[in-house]
């Protein structure tokens, strides 16, 4: 007998569903075969959905590895010198972008696109950032910032059961980074008493050292990477923060969800309807319900900035849609 238990499209699911539409059982003496009965346009919308999301994790890490900045420039390029227009190189809105962009970086990491792309690349940045930088004292503040948010959030409407084992990894990939960050810095002083050690050595090799860092942000990579495991753990408590945070301040926010049913930051027209209030306002619990809480809905430029406020973090959203 097989279970399915289906999820929605860039969710984490617990085991994939059957590829066959028939069950055979075999014994000695018997065979039995179980035929399902014509899939239903229901049915067909879920193995759709399925194969999608499936197709998206054969082919798309959860986060890449760290890539230089030309990648883009090269994705735009090739996209450009298949068009039969050879002028459109230059006329490209989106190459000219990327060229753009690699006058400000010099890396880029691609995130799933699964829904939940946002939230995933606020994680991964924050981390490899306090990481990076061995910010000790701001590794410290977001940890207490999250270790004491059970009460608030419980104060807007989540039961403590639901959301106690998102938030545990949430404080535990703070104390994962710290480790790491003290790790590096130890290494750095080994690393540095090694050399003064070993300064007249003609035949002194860099590569005969460790790389404290290199091997602690590898570390963070493996660990935000894992299926099923603590980045879609902790992008669903960031979904939780970002609803808290609405909620907590519905005149900070609530200008900017206008109740024009056309708001792009609904999906569908009875998302819209369905979140007025009886004054014809948003209903901040409905919208949060909605557009917020569930796993691979997009994030709006109103979460982005209720997320940034809740953590005390600063953003910079870089918009490439082919126009400069």
């Amino acid at each position: 007998r097989t279970t399915t238990i289906p999820t929605p499209l860039g969710s984490a699911a617990l085991d994939d569903p059957p590829s066959t539409d028939l069950i055979t059982t075999t014994a000695t003496t018997t065979v039995t075969v179980t035929a399902m009965s014509s899939p239903t346009e229901h049915q067909l919308t879920e193995r759709q959905l399925q194969a999608i999301e499936d197709e998206i994790k054969s082919t798309q890490p959860l986060t890449s590895i760290r890539l230089p900045i030309d990648a883009l420039i090269h994705q735009y390029q090739s996209s450009s010198s298949s068009d039969d227009d050879d002028d459109l190189d230059d006329d490209n809105g989106f190459l000219q972008s990327a060229k753009l962009l690699a006058e400000k970086y010099t890396h880029l990491r691609r995130v799933r696109g699964d829904g939940n792309c946002y939230y995933r690349a606020f994680l991964y940045a924050l981390a490899e950032r306090l990481l990076r930088r061995m910010e000790g004292e701001e590794i410290s503040r977001l940890k207490d910032k999250v270790s004491n948010s059970m009460e608030w959030i419980c104060g807007n409407g989540y039961e403590a059961t639901t959301i106690d084992m998102f938030h545990e990894e949430m404080v535990d990939l703070f104390d994962f980074v710290a480790a790491l960050a003290y790790d590096v810095d130890s290494g750095n002083h080994h690393n540095h008493n090694h050399n003064n050690n070993n300064n007249n050595n003609s035949n002194n090799n860099d590569n005969n050292y460790d790389h404290p860092l290199e091997d602690a942000l590898s570390k963070l990579h493996e660990r935000l990477n894992e299926e099923n495991a603590t980045s879609d753990y902790c992008t669903w408590f960031l979904r939780i923060l970002t609803a808290s945070q609405l909620k907590s301040h519905p005149d900070r926010y609530l200008p900017f969800l206008s109740a024009d049913s056309t708001d792009s930051s609904f999906t569908s027209a009875a998302a819209a309807t369905d979140r007025l209030g009886n004054d014809g306002t948003v209903d901040l619990s409905v919208f949060c319900a909605r557009e917020v809480e569930p796993m691979g809905k997009e994030c709006g430029m109103v979460q982005v900035a209720a997320l940034a406020e809740c953590l005390g973090a600063r953003v910079v959203i870089e918009y490439v849609d082919g126009r400069v």
